[in-house]
């Protein structure tokens, strides 16, 4: 056993020599997974809710109700301004809708009358138009329910499943934390496996009777440290500037440092077979999106057919499901945390054994 965890300390302190000694890759590590939490926050925060103008021409009770019904939708982005401000920004493609609110609104509501609101959209993007389609018609309903209860008397009973409402920013947030844990740990181990190969050391790895488990196991240590460190300043990120506060910290401890086990064990795989960083790294970026988006990022995975079975054998899925739990309090899959944490760890040792296979091979050659 001391044999075994010299052999793997050795292993591991070598790793971490050699990557210190190539800074600009070490930089790029850190700020490859940073880039990625910027770009989905951007694309969260553009994409969640539809940008409109309203144009008052009432300024009764009833009118400026309505427009708070409709900022409470959490459809839309609304700005009040006038008519000829509203088209100029409409054309100009700022904004995708201009909701006018009639002079004679509040009167013709009191009198019973009917209230025709226009609604000009800007039909290009066809996500947003359905958008405004849909929500346009479930504010003024809310609005009319919440304004004369006598006259609707069908209301809905929401029983909500989780404690509290969570923010698409939020949940957002969560998952592309540990798809930057997953592209970083791919990037740190396969490069590290694949420069042994360029290097030609080793061959001084295969020709000695050190376990092969223990040179794997020192590789392992070596990416899942490289790891952590880009993973700590991603995750201070989230805590500190975007402010998703872990509901269960000591969770984000433990569940962060699993799963980049299995991350930094497929990267070594990956290396270990590849054997080029100039295949290697194309590899793990090329496997990072079709992976992280069919592991629920946006959502719980419900893909039906052979996408619910293919989105099982991601490592990502489970992952994102256990992070869910630590900041937010809740479970996204259908599997049971022991079940994700086993699943994980399963992934690790598959990969660490296909890696150890590869290092008994080239010393069998």
């Amino acid at each position: 056993m001391a044999g075994f965890i010299g052999v793997m300390r050795s292993v591991c302190a070598k790793d971490l020599r050699v990557a210190a000694a190539e800074r600009v890759f070490l930089v790029v590590g850190l700020i490859l997974p940073i880039n990625f939490l910027l770009l989905f926050i951007l694309f969260a925060l553009t994409g969640g809710e539809a940008p409109i103008a309203v144009v008052l021409q009432d300024q009764g009770p009833l009118a400026h109700q309505f427009v708070t019904s409709m900022e409470r939708s959490h459809s839309f982005q609304v700005q009040l301004t006038d008519a000829a401000d509203a088209q100029r920004e409409l054309r100009a493609g700022h904004i995708v809708a201009v909701v006018t609110v009639p002079a004679n609104f509040d009167s013709d509501l009191r009198e019973g009358k009917p209230v025709r609101l226009p609604v000009d959209v800007n039909n290009l993007d066809v996500d947003f138009t359905n958008d405004i389609r849909r929500a346009v018609p479930l504010a003024i309903t809310s609005f009319y329910a919440q304004s004369f209860p006598d006259r609707v008397v069908v209301h809905a009973q929401e029983v909500d499943l989780q404690p509290a409402d969570t923010g698409y920013v939020p949940y957002l947030a969560v998952s592309i934390m540990v798809a930057g844990l997953f592209v970083e740990g791919l990037l740190q181990s396969a490069v590290l496996s694949a420069r042994e190969y360029e290097s030609a050391t080793v061959k001084e790895l295969e020709l000695s009777p050190a376990s092969r488990w223990a040179v794997a196991m020192g590789k392992l240590l070596a990416g899942l440290i490289l790891t952590a460190a880009a993973g700590a300043v991603v995750i201070g990120l989230v805590i500190l500037v975007i402010g998703v506060h872990p509901v269960h910290p000591l969770e984000v401890l433990g569940y962060g440092l699993l799963i980049m086990l299995p991350f930094v064990a497929i990267g070594l795989l990956i290396g270990t077979l590849l054997k080029r960083r100039q295949a290697a790294i194309p590899l793990s970026l090329g496997l990072f999106l079709p992976i992280f988006f069919l592991s629920g990022p946006f959502g719980p995975p419900n893909w039906g057919g052979w996408l619910g079975s293919l989105s099982l054998l991601s490592p990502l899925t489970y992952a994102i499901a256990l992070f869910q739990h630590a900041f937010h309090g809740y479970d996204t899959a259908q599997p049971s945390q022991l079940t994700d944490v086993l699943v994980l760890v399963a992934f690790t040792i598959a990969a660490v054994g296909g890696a150890v296979l590869v290092l008994r091979r080239g010393s069998l050659a």
